[in-house]
């Protein structure tokens, strides 16, 4: 019986041949054992990251005494970790790149491929989670074996894929590595940002009971004053809207609760300068959601809403200050964390004078916007490589 052939949505330009369906067991050979050698690296597949040393994710080598049974994979070679996740559901496979060699757990699905196949289609194939629909068939009822899905090697080699000419399986991998590079950089661009934030805040904000902090902007040498956050800024936790996710209908207002932006919805509730402060659910305990916001928005009942009081205190400097305070300890409700109104308002905020205020909070809002920039260049290009997987695999 001959193999079923498909075209997908948009192609390379001078390839017009079909696609070929095959069994993955057609294209792959398996790999496994190892040469004694225990000093390789030791690695560990993250759905989100790829390959990591287990030094690195773990901040140890984890494998312990079955070590010495990890399969011993080489550069171009792949695995396959059958466990889900949020970010794959049915398992992940990656080549491995950075290692000329290395040990993966024996768990692991290894293979090479042949002289038909390259290895980089083949892990950003599966990326698509197009190969997820065969998958899906061999997991009876999400069972699972030791945090693993119960994905035999035999039975994931049977699944079927969608096979172009070797050539325009390298174009395709080729842009798509290019894309990923391109994601990585910006990644990488905005980690470095948020990092410097990280630490503006820590040097322009006092700490440990310090009336002054490490870095100030020239002519600012005054101390800063201890006040309750109830004497510089009002709550204004009655403009919350609580609205059900059936009721919100998609629109350009950003939609605020416990961990920050939720979604964008149509209408608003009101329009102005504010700061957001998480009341309850936040996941994040040490980088507790406060939001400056500066114009439409719905609130939810799972966020304070507060307000500077004018020529006292400035927002984007407050939600700053609010931001770099330790609130964890204010905290009650145990797995829900919960910020009470009142407990909120009795916090002991350290205030400049107004106007330096507004040259620490002028800085923070551009370096923010800076970040915002980032933000939506790393989206772009995630939805770029998002809309090519969509279009150029059958």
């Amino acid at each position: 019986m001959k193999n079923k052939k498909m075209t997908p949505r948009i192609r390379f330009k001078g390839f017009t041949d079909a696609w070929e369906e095959r069994k993955l067991g057609e294209i792959a050979i398996r790999v496994r054992g190892n040469d004694g050698r225990m000093n390789l690296p030791t690695l560990t597949i993250s759905a989100g990251n790829g390959w990591m040393d287990q030094r690195d994710r773990f901040s140890q080598n984890i494998a312990g005494k079955e070590q010495k049974n990890y399969t011993l994979l080489r550069q171009g070679e792949l695995s396959y970790n059958h466990g889900n996740s949020k970010l794959a559901q049915f398992g992940a496979v990656f080549e491995l790149e950075s290692y000329n060699e290395a040990l993966v757990p024996r768990v692991y699905h290894s293979f090479s491929v042949t002289a038909g196949a390259q290895p980089k289609f083949i892990e950003q194939m599966f990326t698509t989670h197009r190969p997820d629909r065969e998958l899906r068939k061999l997991v009876s009822s999400g069972a699972r074996m030791d945090g693993l899905l119960n994905i035999n090697y035999d039975d994931f080699m049977g699944i079927k894929v969608w096979l172009p000419s070797v050539a325009e399986q390298q174009a395709i991998a080729g842009l798509l590595v290019k894309l990923d590079n391109t994601i990585a950089l910006h990644q990488r661009k905005l980690d470095l940002l948020k990092e410097q934030k990280k630490g503006y805040l820590q040097k322009m904000f006092p700490k440990n009971g310090a009336k002054v902090h490490e870095l100030r902007f020239a002519g600012f040498a005054d101390d800063w004053e201890e006040r309750k956050l109830s004497d510089i800024a009002d709550r204004f936790d009655n403009l919350r809207v609580p609205i059900t996710a059936s009721n919100r209908k998609p629109g350009d207002t950003p939609y605020y609760g416990a961990n920050g932006i939720q979604d964008y919805v149509e209408g608003f509730t009101h329009n102005g300068e504010f700061i957001l402060v998480a009341e309850d659910g936040a996941n994040d305990l040490k980088n507790y959601p406060v939001q400056y916001v500066n114009g439409k928005a719905w609130v939810n009942n799972h966020a304070h809403v507060l307000q500077g009081k004018k020529t006292i205190t400035d927002n984007k400097f407050l939600m700053n200050a609010i931001k770099n305070f330790n609130i964890e300890p204010f905290l009650v409700g145990g797995g829900r964390a919960k910020l009470n109104a009142d407990v909120m308002m009795k916090l002991n905020i350290l205030l400049p004078t107004f106007v330096e205020q507004e040259k620490i909070g002028s800085f923070f809002k551009q370096l923010d916007n800076t970040i915002d920039l980032h933000q939506r260049k790393l989206e772009k290009f995630q939805e770029l490589k998002k809309w090519y997987l969509q279009k150029m695999f059958c």
